[in-house]
């Protein structure tokens, strides 16, 4: 299978644009031709909120058929801050047409009254979305993040998240959020994702910086740690294994008593997780001698490759990323779970990396889809870029994301089978234990129920009681 089109990720201007959409306060100037299509499809994807996208076109020249006019860039900025008085920040955006134009930024003096004024000098056509939505919030970060360290009276941390666009990226900073709450840490501010200008004054408040997301988090929180001695949790929050470590991390940071940080883990992995119970209760040929291909971004495919690799027992065939710029980082991280780790931003040579591993399960973007269907075996689009958000926003991080990730699994990996008769029983189960069992994920109800009725015989007990039910699945 040979892909002949399309691309991973867009150029610098893309990632500027997204991380600025994602903020309050901040206001987009975009200098680009009047033709070029990022614009309005920003636009369009925010009409329906009735919000108009916090952008303006800045048109490089005119073009016969168009009606829009070359812009004088100064006076398009000082147009932003008339239209637009509640702009507390201003980030100027070249596309690639504007940036090998040779046009350079305008230096405009700073006023306590007028918005600031980010300029973004590393631009460059070399620079893609991704590295620019990182470099960009730094800017923006450094801008406003001034000022001598108060922490806050009670442990707190930023998360810094995927920024607008990124698939169901408000539900992983819910759910990141909702953890932190249970080992007792506050949410300073969330960064870029509905962030306000007056969050990044305060950044510098949090007890410790989280990265839900890498990419776009690094510069910013590294250029924190520098000023303000802020450490930073960049555990991946994907699967069990990997979100307990993230906790456990921020709970040590937060000076947190160890034995709550646990008692949180160990009240979701048997509330909420499901993935540890699929893996130990699936099939065993589920997942004996099966290999995967994960190829993605840079958090996804690392999080995903431990959490197979670890958890569930696959092995990881091939692990790539199609971000060049992090290439040291990633191969570094990756060959910890596979020997096959590959950066690689050409879908074709993806798609060949891929069939020469020949995997059983492909998780990857939109575009490996077509590898994964020309070799037969099952597709999984976990990994950004995707072609579209799902209705219902559910994570991939977290305990929550970990129950998405063992349905996505049982939905692809096993087999069609006769439905067990999990309702009868062969011993008599208290109320309380039929309340847990009821908890339990459908497809995983009749081995539980097994192993809840061995463990009581192996005690000597005539009934399963609620106590036994949940010893039965340590």
């Amino acid at each position: 299978m040979r892909l002949l089109r399309g691309v991973y990720e867009g150029p610098g201007s893309h990632g500027i644009l997204r991380v600025a959409a994602s903020m309050r306060g901040v206001h987009t100037v975009l200098r680009a031709l009047p033709g070029e299509g990022y614009f309005p499809a920003l636009y369009g994807a925010r009409e329906r909120s009735g919000e108009a996208a916090p952008v303006s076109l800045s048109p490089l020249r005119g073009i016969p058929e168009d009606s829009w006019g070359p812009g004088d860039l100064v006076r398009d900025l000082s147009s932003v801050v008339r239209r637009h008085p509640e702009t507390e920040a201003i980030i100027l955006a070249r596309s690639e047409a504007a940036l090998l134009s040779g046009e350079e930024a305008p230096e405009i003096p700073e006023s306590d009254e007028a918005p600031k004024l980010v300029t973004c000098e590393w631009e460059s056509p070399r620079v893609g979305e991704v590295e620019a939505a990182d470099l960009a919030l730094e800017d923006l970060v450094r801008a406003h993040s001034r000022g001598r360290r108060e922490r806050s009276p009670s442990p707190t941390a930023n998360l810094f998240g995927p920024p607008v666009f990124g698939p169901s990226a408000a539900a992983e900073y819910a759910e990141a959020e909702r953890l932190l709450v249970l080992i007792g840490v506050g949410v300073n501010a969330r960064v870029p994702l509905s962030a306000s200008v007056a969050d990044l004054s305060r950044l510098s408040r949090a007890w410790v910086n989280v990265l839900l997301y890498r990419e776009i988090g690094e510069s910013a929180t590294l250029h924190l740690q520098d000023e303000f001695g802020t450490q930073r949790v960049t555990t991946p929050m994907i699967g069990a294994a990997g979100t307990g470590a993230a906790l456990r991390t921020i709970g040590e940071l937060c000076q947190l008593d160890p034995k709550r940080v646990q008692q949180a883990v160990w009240a979701e992995l048997a509330r909420t997780a499901k993935l540890p119970w699929y893996a130990r209760l699936g099939r065993p040929e589920t997942f004996r001698g099966r290999r995967v291909a994960i190829f993605g971004d840079f958090t996804y495919p690392l999080g995903l490759g431990y959490a197979l690799s670890r958890e569930v027992g696959l092995e990881v065939a091939a692990c790539g990323t199609y971000l060049e710029h992090l290439e040291r980082d990633f191969l570094f991280h990756a060959h910890t779970f596979t020997d096959e780790a590959f950066v690689e931003s050409d879908p074709e040579e993806v798609a060949a990396r891929i069939e020469a591993s020949d995997p059983d399960l492909v998780v990857g973007t939109y575009l490996e889809e077509g590898v994964a269907a020309s070799l037969g075996v099952p597709f999984l689009p976990l990994c950004t870029p995707t072609t579209h958000s799902r209705f219902v926003e559910q994570p991939l991080m977290g305990y929550a994301g970990s129950s998405v990730l063992a349905d996505a699994l049982d939905s692809a990996l096993s087999q069609p089978e006769e439905p067990e008769a999990v309702e009868t029983a062969s011993m008599p189960w208290t109320e309380e234990a039929r309340e847990e069992l009821a908890g339990t994920p459908p497809f995983l109800r009749g081995r539980a129920r097994r192993l809840a009725e061995e463990h009581a015989r192996e005690v000597g007990s005539a009934e399963v009681t609620r106590e036994i039910f949940l010893r039965s699945r340590r």
